[in-house]
């Protein structure tokens, strides 16, 4: 399996709330990472309050935006800005972004971006600060009777296949569950430019994990500097390589395919992970760690479908520096995990020190007790509508045998997919019993086109062959039978679906869950700081 077939596309999962601007509804990206809004406005006519000749860039990684500085007034779930500046995106101004479902990106992070920028350069500092601000610094700046922070709590999808998962989103309020959050630690944010705090430590099977020295200047030895990023392409959490190996080499039976440069972990199996922020610890649950992916084998010229699990956290591929203003990166999969409440504090644009500084509570939401029987019940329940799991050495060794005769073998091809989301009747897992005999034979194409092993003369095939021909001949018998028990199961859960008239969705295929829009539903209590303005 190549990195890029065997790589699982992260930039179209994303969270997204419904706003109003010049009087019109649009969806938009919440972005912890950014500071501007930019829509891109086709099909609705906006009641702009002014007009510029400014043009701004958004850029994020290879996909950007660019437009016009424009005003209009917004109103985010019944609070109101007036003449908040966002860049007005044309069709010809979209450059990588499908823009299916959504109209543009919400930025929650600081007066450091794009719009800032260009009217500073244009019109002086004092205009920025005053006309130019972010969509929350701008509300906060109007409303300063009203508390300054914007709270976030990101669920999982339930079940593990599940299309959506929910998510709340609140200005100047808790949620009524986790109000708790006033009395967790304060952790400062480190740099301006984003939501950036100080880890304490990393726990593996509940050992600390040394990390290195914080790239930021004045870390304590043995800290480092976790960005916490909800933002476009951001997914997936990143860590250092050796993290990384450290994480999910403690999985027995975990390898690393280094073709496609991924863990493969059993798929019954987790690492066991935690985070320690302020002396808090915050558990990740089990399913936030591993996720299936499909793949399809070709041996003995069948194509066969197997199914495999890999890491969720993945490796940086730079080492950061200095200027990024963090060590790791802390995105949805951890989000998943903790109720976060970010506070402005007293901050402006033109007060930056003292009690200024903008800080961050958090609590967990991951009870240690019981995520391991969540994790076990839906893991099952997600690999039961999946073809059968293959274990991740016999994938790697694939892997490896593949990429040293690919050249000369043109009919053994190997490519993988994320999995697919649907609500539709599940395929189940593979049951054309020639398919299972390919995958029985697998060990005998490793000891085919593997090259030999560098420890002996005798290669893989030639040591273990025999006996694992016989192994698999057993597990094949056993596959059979629970494939029976598997077929049967299925059929009995689509007669009862019909039985139910439940008709079948689509989801969305080739990403681990959809988006998911934030809804005003039940009324939250304000518990005595502001009036609530959404939840899921």
């Amino acid at each position: 399996m190549t990195a890029g077939n065997f790589d699982v596309d992260t930039s179209d999962i994303w969270y997204a709330v419904e706003i109003t601007v010049g009087g019109q509804n649009f969806t938009v990206q919440l972005d912890t990472r950014s500071s501007d809004l930019w829509l891109h406005t086709a099909g609705h006519t906006v009641d702009l309050t002014n007009i510029t000749d400014l043009k701004v860039a958004e850029r994020y990684g290879r996909s950007y935006v660019e437009g016009r500085v424009e005003f209009a007034d917004v109103q985010i779930a019944g609070l109101s800005i007036q003449n908040q500046t966002f860049v007005h995106v044309t069709d010809e101004g979209v450059h990588g972004f499908d823009l299916a479902g959504y109209d543009g990106i919400l930025g929650m992070a600081f007066d450091e971006g794009s719009i800032h920028a260009k009217v500073r350069a244009a019109w002086g500092a004092e205009a920025a600060d005053t006309i130019a601000l972010s969509p929350l610094s701008a509300l906060f700046a109007q409303a300063p009777l009203l508390p300054n922070n914007f709270d976030i709590q990101l669920s999982r999808p339930v079940p593990e296949l599940a299309g959506f998962a929910n998510g709340t989103f609140y200005i100047s309020s808790y949620a009524r569950h986790y109000t708790n959050v006033a009395d967790a630690p304060r952790l400062p944010r480190v740099v301006p430019e984003h939501w950036s705090v100080v880890m304490d430590e990393m726990l593996v099977n509940g050992q600390s994990f040394a990390l290195n020295q914080s790239v930021v200047a004045n870390v304590t030895a043995g800290k480092v500097v976790a960005a916490l990023d909800m933002a476009r392409g951001a997914s997936l959490p990143t860590l250092p390589p050796a993290a990384i190996d450290a994480i999910y080499g403690s999985v027995p039976g975990a390898v690393r395919d280094n073709v496609s440069e991924r863990w493969l972990v059993p798929c019954d199996s987790s690492p066991n992970l935690t985070f320690v922020f302020g002396g808090q610890h915050f558990a990740v649950h089990p399913l936030d760690l591993t996720f299936p992916v499909t793949a399809t084998l070709s041996i003995n010229g069948w194509d066969t479908d197997v199914t495999a699990c890999t890491n969720t956290f993945q490796p940086l591929t730079r080492q950061p520096t200095s200027a990024d203003g963090y060590d790791i990166v802390l995105a949805n999969s951890f989000f998943h995990n903790a109720y976060i409440s970010f506070n402005y504090a007293e901050w402006t644009p033109t007060n930056r020190t003292g009690t200024s500084t903008p800080y961050v509570q958090m609590v967990s939401t991951t009870d240690g007790a019981t995520m391991w029987d969540e994790f076990h019940r839906n893991r099952t329940a997600s690999l039961a509508r999946l073809p059968l799991p293959l274990d991740p050495a016999l994938i790697a060794q694939y892997d490896a045998g593949y990429a040293s005769t690919a050249p000369t073998s043109p009919t053994t091809t190997t490519t993988a997919t994320a999995m697919t989301t649907s609500s539709e009747s599940p395929s189940g897992p593979t049951q054309d019993p020639d398919k299972l005999a390919a995958i029985a034979n697998l060990s005998g194409t490793l000891s085919t086109d593997a090259p030999p092993s560098t420890a002996g003369g005798d290669s893989w095939g030639s040591k273990y062959g025999t006996a694992v021909l016989a192994l698999l001949a057993v597990i094949l018998a056993l596959c059979v039978a629970l494939l029976t028990v598997m077929v049967a199961m299925c059929v009995r859960g689509s007669k009862e679906r019909r039985r139910s008239g439940s008709g079948s969705g689509s989801g969305a295929v080739g990403l681990r869950y959809a988006p998911v829009p934030f809804k005003d539903s039940e009324p939250v209590e304000d518990n005595g700081r502001g009036s609530v303005v959404s939840s899921d």
